[in-house]
């Protein structure tokens, strides 16, 4: 059986990919992944990840399923089994990225966050999810050093001039890949 989108309440839906999670570099939606550089909207699965300090971007990226995937595997098991425990435990569904989907704070009175979409073509699939700094640094917190070498190392390679330690805590789909 076919899932057929027209079917499903408007908020699950796929939605234009809003501004918010538009890439300031590039001025609109991203183009490639920032591993493989293949070209995003041929119908591949990606992933928007930005982190913002106030009302900039400090940290943007798209990557495609498959890179996900790959940069995944250098996880350790550890890290892997304590990040979806975090999820599991904590997240909390919201239609509209208003609050941190984890402990529920205001957006608006965050003065820092994560937020993450799961796109194909130039759709958003599911609603953004947003991390609050606070809660980034749980999640951090339950990662092995392995884990987090692999982090840097990813942001080394694939980010130049990129600040060493901005934390760039694993996006929920890179967990559950």
């Amino acid at each position: 059986m076919e899932l057929d989108p027209e079917n499903l309440p408007q908020n699950l839906k796929p939605q234009p990919i809003p501004q918010l999670l538009h890439s300031v570099f590039e001025k609109g939606p991203f183009k490639t992944c920032c591993v493989c550089s293949k070209v995003l909207t041929d119908g591949r699965l990606y992933e928007i990840q930005k982190v913002f300090k106030g009302r900039e971007a400090i940290f943007e990226m798209a990557i495609c399923h498959g890179c996900g995937e790959e940069v995944a595997q250098e996880f350790s098991n550890e890290s892997k089994e304590n990040m979806k425990k975090f999820l599991v435990d904590n997240f909390r569904p919201a239609p509209e990225p208003a609050q941190c989907h984890f402990c529920g704070f205001p957006r608006n009175l965050v003065p820092n966050f994560t937020i993450v979409g799961m796109c194909q073509k130039f759709s958003l699939l599911v609603p953004s999810i947003i991390m609050c700094e606070k809660c980034t640094e749980r999640l951090q917190g339950k990662l092995s050093r392995k884990t987090r070498e692999a982090q840097g190392d990813f942001i080394k390679d694939n980010f130049p001039g990129v600040p060493e330690g901005l934390d760039v805590t694993p996006s929920p789909s890179l967990i559950l890949g």
